[in-house]
């Protein structure tokens, strides 16, 4: 049986927040696997695999992570806070990357633009790198000590994901024409 808050309802518990990570890192590595694959067929295909995967899915999914199951996912990562809005309104730029990146794909925008998504997203991910970085080193005001090790493995995580996105974003802009003395 489910402690419940003040107001009656069910505690949340972060188990539906890990579970939506879950399934993000697992989509990742798929994602990651498929573009690497399509890398030899096709350069243009490869790009969009990426970008309707590891920026569409994985930013809808973070959307609902962030702003649906909000109460979950401060429970995972440890956060206390009461005012959740800024939660929510990081979900809605993983909602407005992820939409548009499927659209992008789905119509085949082009190269270029599936590029500049995965640019977009590298960089918005690269400054919550940063703020990882700054919770491993003040991690006291944030969380609690027993979540100390999550900050450690969203570095590691969150980092590599960057990289890969960039390294696909610079394939992209290769194929596109748009990088001096690179063509592919």
């Amino acid at each position: 049986m489910r402690k419940t808050d003040t107001t009656g309802d069910a505690a949340p518990t972060a188990r539906e927040a890990s579970l939506l990570m879950g399934a993000t890192m697992a989509i990742s590595m798929m994602g990651i696997f498929m573009g690497i694959f399509f890398l030899f067929l096709s350069i243009d295909t490869s790009v969009r695999v990426v970008t309707a995967i590891l920026v569409g899915i994985v930013g809808i999914i973070s959307f609902v992570r962030h702003s649906v199951y909000y109460k979950s996912d401060q429970i995972r990562m440890g956060w206390r806070q009461d005012h959740p809005e800024f939660q929510i309104e990081v979900g809605y730029a993983n909602l407005a990357l992820g939409t548009w990146a499927l659209v992008a794909a789905v119509f085949n925008w082009g190269t270029l633009i599936c590029g500049i998504l995965l640019a977009i997203y590298a960089t918005y991910l690269l400054c919550a790198l940063f703020l990882h970085l700054f919770e491993a080193h003040k991690w006291e005001d944030l969380h609690t000590p027993a979540h100390l090790p999550r900050v450690f493995r969203s570095v590691i995580s969150t980092g590599f994901f960057v990289i890969v996105l960039a390294g696909f974003a610079f394939i992209a802009f290769a194929r596109a024409g748009v990088l001096p003395f690179i063509t592919l």
